[in-house]
């Protein structure tokens, strides 16, 4: 019988870049989810990640929810792009951080700062249990959200507990609300200009449909610094409207999922871009 540790690492036996592909097997991923509900489904345990982008990150996992996190393939593509980026002693921004993985991807591959901006109450106490288990990693947490505006802003509650955004989002609109939440508002000029934050050199941006407002918010940090940006865009209007802002500041902006890249002119869901400043090389 394995003990609750050997299951808890069960999943480190799998060669890490077998594990995104297994459920693409029939068989195997039968009884794979038959092994995850029989024997992990419901448990929480601290994890340390052994394979990939994160790996070498102690994670608090809640599975189901946190399966992907488990298995060191949650959205492996961009985790390894986002860690390639990365150079030593970069300021790194994760706006809408969720539950930490891509913090602490940024804090893996050498930033010197990684400040992770979450509003959600839930994810930010998950986030505070990730550094708390990682305290040599460079990480602050802030509990706020970034927009265009500063105040206090309707931040709704999805049905799914752990996912939430603001309620101006277009994204899912008539989707319904677990609950509301009033959250601190700011803008990402805002800090670096009145409260002393630094310039960051790389953000990712996943905030649910927001991710414009985010960017109008930041326009004198985006014309300044160039910041290396990946945002995951929530829909084919925004990343357009992204892409145009961006354009028109000196950035160059391509999809990173490369078929969705050939196929421009279908309609694009979630994808994620990567926006690099003309004053990059190779940009």
């Amino acid at each position: 019988m394995m003990s609750a540790i050997d299951l808890q690492r069960s999943v480190n036996l799998i060669p890490w870049r077998a594990r995104r592909w297994i459920k693409h097997i029939p068989v195997v991923a039968g009884l794979q989810r038959l092994y995850f509900r029989k024997f992990l489904s419901g448990r929480e345990f601290l994890h340390e990640i052994n394979a990939g982008p994160a790996r070498g990150l102690i994670y608090p996992i809640s599975l189901p929810l946190d399966k992907a996190i488990w298995a060191g393939t949650y959205e492996s593509d961009l985790a390894s792009a986002v860690a390639s980026a990365v150079n030593r002693g970069d300021v790194c921004y994760d706006v809408g951080a969720y539950r930490g993985f891509f913090s602490g991807v940024f804090a893996l591959a050498g930033a010197g700062e990684v400040i992770a901006f979450e509003p959600f109450p839930d994810n930010y106490a998950q986030l505070q249990r990730l550094a708390a288990s990682n305290p040599q990693l460079p990480l602050r947490l802030e509990r706020i959200a970034l927009g265009r505006e500063v105040g206090l802003a309707e931040f709704s509650v999805m049905p799914d507990s752990s996912m939430g955004k603001l309620a101006g989002s277009s994204f899912q609109s008539d989707a319904p609300r677990a609950s509301v939440l009033q959250v601190p508002l700011r803008t990402l000029d805002g800090l670096i200009s009145e409260s002393g934050y630094p310039p960051p050199q790389i953000m990712k941006i996943d905030v649910e449909g927001a991710e414009a407002d985010v960017l109008q918010g930041a326009m004198r940090t985006l014309q300044t610094a160039g910041p290396i940006l990946f945002i995951e865009a929530h829909s084919d209007e925004l990343a357009n409207k992204c892409t145009k802002l961006l354009e028109g500041l000196g950035y160059k902006v391509r999809v990173l999922e490369k078929e969705r890249a050939l196929a421009r002119d279908s309609a694009m869901e979630i994808c994620h871009l990567v926006a690099v400043h003309k004053r990059h090389n190779g940009a």
